[in-house]
């Protein structure tokens, strides 16, 4: 898998259910976020940088770890 597959792993353990089913929870949430007619939370949305236009729970877990170290005086 990637270098997300022991994260994907630790969520599935902890709530019961399959590697499969996390990815696509995350993914589905990304979505309904995306998809908002709200043009300030779509504008948001496209400041994740993704490879196929639609951020991956990937894309998303990269971007919130960069945007939260730049931010952070303790990283």
């Amino acid at each position: 898998m990637n270098q997300y597959k022991k994260f994907f792993q630790e969520i599935a353990k902890r709530e019961g259910v399959t590697v499969k089913e996390v990815y696509q929870k995350i993914q589905e949430a990304i979505n309904a976020g995306y998809d908002s007619p709200d043009p300030n939370i779509h504008g948001e949305w496209k400041k994740i940088p993704t490879k196929n236009g639609r951020p991956t729970p990937e894309d998303v877990i990269a971007y919130c770890v960069k945007e939260m170290a730049s931010h952070s005086t303790l990283l």
